[in-house]
């Protein structure tokens, strides 16, 4: 039997359990697609009124990207593919139709170097407002059945071939006993099928597309020009190297090494910067994780034979250096995606590494107590002792299985890094629209947040109908700072647009506002409204 704590422990693995529960739930909830690459800003802002219509869309990330769909929907409903024409990189610069008019969708998805898909939906209108066409929006949304796939897939790919080829590499380090090459065999095929399928949904998601399109090409194309596709191509041959190399002890060494540089080639960690050093880091940590998880299973099974004490004496003189290797890039790795604001590490990403080390700490106490407690005796062949630790060993199988399956939710998740440099990104624009009978504007604050601004602003007669006046006079006041109102003088540009350059905002909240519009010679009007500054 096993002593009270690990009786405890294992009863608390439902525990472990319901949290997994809880994080995947709120991982496949719908939500927009989320990925490394953030949105920094676009332009036009979203819901912004033109007068004329925009040579180009900008999208400006924080990291490169490359389209994958570009598509521009009208008022007549027909959308217009715009990917051909756009150019990737950090701002993404898509030409602009000249003859749209109305309101106008762009729905987007892009593809980070990291692997992941980002979308959105970008609305704004020319000259007037006619409606957005039906579910623009909701089409930048991802799907949770196939989020739920998704993870399942990377997740079984994980524990597949992380099990499958690790039991490989340990038979060609210390022998396996022939009842463990069924299961290891068997979970090299299933990694290598999910890692199959995985590429297929990854395209999916990629492109927005339903399973149907699973029969097609697209999905599997779009899924291989990501920087999964090598990874993928790696971890199906590694998992074909450690198959036709059963009797090649050299065959496990590759397989596992083929398997290091393919985690290496995409992901949140690997993409991160400085990726000289961020990839060798990937790749320390998923050989060192591939030879101490691919001990488990044919450890266990060792236990319950005579002749297990050599394998275990191999495998208790190795593992410390595995584990100083994965404990070095782990903390590598978490303080690189971490970043170095704590207030973003409670982020979803922070939340499923924090549940990882939770549980790892459990494994690393259980192992330890392997080592000290149990090994020494069962290699001098006490049964009682090699049963312990046969059980034990597979109470740590279950806790890593845990944490593998807890590593698939990263691909859904924007590490904390990239967190913060959407928090540095200037404020997004805020627009407010106002006016009388006589006359109407749209007036547009850049960044909509204190400190310098641009001011840009459209005006209309009172039919929404763009006017041409002679000038235009900004005032602003704030009562609740008791600043009194200033005004500064509008230039017109050659889009039509006036506006007021390099102006000072001290305050957050509501600022009253108000246009002095000299229409003629002889006329003027005065129109006011409020903006909010969040």
């Amino acid at each position: 039997m096993l002593p009270p704590a690990l009786a405890a422990l294992r009863r608390g693995l439902s525990g472990w359990l319901s949290l997994l529960a809880f994080l995947l739930a709120s991982l496949l909830a719908p939500a927009a697609a989320q990925a490394h690459a953030m949105l920094l800003s676009t332009s036009p802002a979203d819901e912004a009124l033109l007068r004329t219509p925009p040579p180009h869309l900008i999208l400006k990330f924080n990291e490169p990207v490359r389209p994958l769909s570009l598509r521009l929907t009208g008022q007549e409903g027909a959308a217009l593919d715009l990917t051909s024409g756009a150019s990737g990189g950090a701002e993404l610069r898509i030409p602009f139709p000249p003859d749209r008019n109305g309101t106008q969708v762009l729905s987007w998805r892009v593809v980070s170097d990291d692997g992941h898909p980002i979308a959105g939906a970008l609305l704004f209108s020319i000259g007037e407002i006619t409606g957005a066409a039906s579910g623009a929006r909701e089409a930048a949304r991802a799907d949770p059945a196939l989020r739920g796939a998704i993870w399942a897939a990377r997740a079984l790919t994980l524990i597949g071939l992380t099990l499958g080829i690790g039991g490989a590499l340990f038979r060609a380090f210390a022998g396996t006993p022939p009842e463990a090459e069924a299961p290891i065999r068997l979970l090299t095929l299933i990694g290598m099928a999910a890692s199959a399928a995985f590429l297929g949904l990854h395209g999916l998601d990629a492109l927005g597309l339903g399973f149907s399109a699973l029969a097609s090409r697209a999905p599997w194309a779009a899924g291989w020009s990501t920087s999964f596709g090598p990874t993928v191509a790696l971890g199906i041959l590694a998992g074909a190297v450690a198959l036709a190399g059963r009797r090649r002890p050299a065959a496990g060494w590759l397989a596992a090494g083929l398997l290091a540089l393919g985690a290496a080639a995409s992901g949140h960690a690997a993409a991160a910067a400085p990726q000289a050093l961020t990839r060798p880091l990937v790749a320390g940590h998923a050989l060192a994780l591939t030879f101490w998880l691919g001990a488990l299973i044919p450890l266990a099974l060792w236990m319950r034979r005579e002749d297990g004490a050599l394998a275990l004496g191999r495998f208790s003189g190795a593992i410390p250096w595995a584990v100083v290797l994965l404990a070095g890039t782990g903390f590598g790795l978490a303080a690189i995606q971490l970043g170095p604001d704590p207030a973003l590490w409670t982020s979803p990403y922070g939340l499923i590494l924090a549940a990882k080390l939770a549980i790892l700490a459990l494994v690393f106490a259980l192992a330890a107590w392997n080592r000290l407690a149990l090994t020494r005796p069962a290699l001098a062949g006490e049964a009682r002792a090699a049963a312990r630790l046969g059980r034990s060993i597979r109470l740590e199988t279950g806790l890593v299985l845990l944490v593998l399956a807890l590593a698939a939710g990263w691909r859904f998740t924007p590490p904390p890094r990239a967190l913060a440099d959407l928090a540095a990104a200037p404020a997004p624009a805020v627009t407010t629209h106002f006016g009388t009978g006589e006359a109407m504007a749209d007036v547009t604050f850049t960044p909509g947040s204190p400190g310098q601004i641009g001011v840009e602003i459209l005006p209309y007669d009172g039919e929404m109908i763009p006017a041409e006046p002679l000038g235009i006079t900004l005032g602003l006041a704030h009562e609740g700072h008791g600043l009194n109102r200033r005004t500064w003088t509008a230039e017109r540009g050659e889009d039509g647009l006036w506006r007021v350059e390099k102006l000072i905002l001290p305050h957050r909240g509501t600022w009253s506002l108000d246009l002095e519009i000299r229409l003629t010679r002889f006329k003027r009007v005065r129109i006011a409204g409020e903006i909010v500054i969040p």
